[in-house]
């Protein structure tokens, strides 16, 4: 038997409602991880019985915005596959990402089981990111010494730099600068002409 995913099961409403919390929550959780559930609940414009009906915590909230996170990347994955440059792709996608979810990384320090799903979802990243830095570097568009070491050194870079940014403007900036730094040490000269 299939396993029809929640949103499909869900009514036209409730759907709509799941959709509105998700929006919300990740609009507050951009800015920090202080973020209270009648403040997503208030944003959304849905009741407080609404927003724990679909999410019981602030933990499980915060789990599925990481969640769909990877869902994404997964999905670019697959659309990129066997493209040179999909590594690229991933990169700044993951980059990108970590902007848009800069506060879970808080949230996961204080809360066990964020910080449970965020190591499950650095695993799937990991075997997300094996093949296209594989092909990348075989295509001479990375070099051949980098490894998923060097990705997630970049990330941690990113992370630094986003600390000090104030804002999520200032953190977007921030991570494109580490960006660009950081592919001028993973481009092979050779490949910068």
């Amino acid at each position: 038997m299939a396993v029809v995913p929640l949103n499909e099961r869900l009514r036209k409403d409730a759907r709509r409602n799941r959709a509105a919390i998700l929006t919300a929550a990740r609009e507050l959780f951009a800015e920090s991880a202080d973020v209270a559930m009648c403040e997503v609940a208030r944003r959304a414009g849905v009741g407080q019985a609404t927003l724990y009906r679909n999410f019981p915590s602030r933990a499980t909230l915060a789990a599925e915005i990481l969640g769909e996170q990877v869902e994404h990347m997964e999905r670019l994955a697959a659309e990129h596959s066997g493209e040179a440059g999909a590594f690229f792709i991933l990169l700044r996608a993951l980059l990108e990402g970590m902007v848009q979810t800069y506060a879970l990384s808080e949230l996961a320090r204080e809360d066990a089981c964020v910080g449970s799903r965020l190591e499950l979802e650095r695993k799937r990243i990991v075997q997300l990111m094996k093949r296209p830095l594989r092909d990348a570097k075989a295509a001479g568009t990375l070099r051949r010494d980098s490894s998923l070491d060097d990705v997630f050194l970049v990330l941690l870079m990113a992370k630094g730099a986003m600390e000090r940014a104030p804002g999520a403007a200032g953190r977007r900036a921030a991570v494109n600068r580490v960006l660009t730094l950081a592919l001028d040490g993973l481009v092979p000269p050779s490949a910068r002409a």
